[in-house]
């Protein structure tokens, strides 16, 4: 036992208390799983309130162990903790994605109750067109179709710029709380539109199928009413492709029906 003493080093303390208002919530941290805590509270109560301590700030922001607080309080159960001095946001997010992945609608969750006013629109955005997949919308509110923008990215956040590309990397800017939507109005208009071809398209909210119509909506040789006057004539032209190339393809076909000058939709 001396042995291991001595090779053992006091880090931070375990404090136990049943005064669980003295913990505050950090402010953006994901919301919690009720049904984690539920499941919490049932073991709680049948086998106790094990010694895994909460993590803390030295304000009582809870870093790690929010579910574990709130079960606590739910069972009126005492709850070890350990301070640990100058952890904030950015390690609630480092010690979550080593336990589970943080999802990006956790990310949108977190930035918009921080008062972000772009994960504020997304977030009225999504709620109003969730017929479309989550990160179709941050596409549509990116005004991009591949993942990628260079809507102000060099103020923003010019270390996640692709040498390559000289685009931003969407996935690591949204994490970090610096992704900027360019025209949430547009994106509204742009998600009706596509919305208006479900009588003909049952799949009309396929991501690949949606990447494609985005696309088009910037070419100029595309007229959105044309392309749905030529649907109408055709109502059972559009199916399933296996990638947005086929699918610019039947596009282009269905576009150029009854046409005398054929255009262009693919290049």
């Amino acid at each position: 036992m001396n042995y291991f003493r001595k090779l053992s080093q006091e880090v931070n303390k375990v404090y136990k208390t049943n005064d669980l208002s003295i913990f505050r919530t950090i402010e953006g941290n994901r919301p919690p799983n009720p049904q984690h805590i539920k499941r919490l509270s049932v073991s709680i109560k049948e086998n106790g309130f094990l010694c895994n301590p909460i993590l803390v700030n030295e304000k009582m922001e809870v870093i790690d162990g929010q579910h574990r607080l709130l079960a606590a309080k739910e069972t009126k159960a005492e709850i070890y903790y350990i301070v640990l001095s100058g952890y904030h946001l950015k390690e609630v997010h480092t010690l979550n994605l080593n336990q589970k992945n943080w999802t990006k609608k956790d990310f949108m969750e977190g930035y918009a109750k921080m008062g972000i006013e772009s994960y504020i629109k997304l977030k009225e955005f999504y709620k109003k067109n969730k017929d479309f997949s989550f990160n179709d919308c941050i596409a549509m509110c990116s005004n991009t179709t591949n993942g990628t923008t260079n809507t102000i990215a060099q103020k923003y956040a010019p270390s996640k710029m692709s040498k390559s590309t000289g685009h931003q990397n969407i996935k690591e800017v949204f994490e970090e709380g610096t992704w900027v939507g360019k025209d949430f109005k547009l994106a509204q208009t742009n998600a009706d539109k596509i919305r208006l071809i479900k009588p003909y398209y049952n799949n009309y909210n396929r991501s690949s199928f949606v990447g494609t119509m985005l696309s088009l909506f910037t070419n100029d040789d595309f007229d959105f009413n044309e392309f749905m006057h030529k649907l109408r004539l055709q109502p059972t032209s559009l199916v399933d492709c296996t990638n947005r190339g086929q699918y610019k393809t039947l596009i282009e076909d269905i576009y150029n029906y009854r046409s005398r000058n054929k255009v262009n939709l693919r290049y």
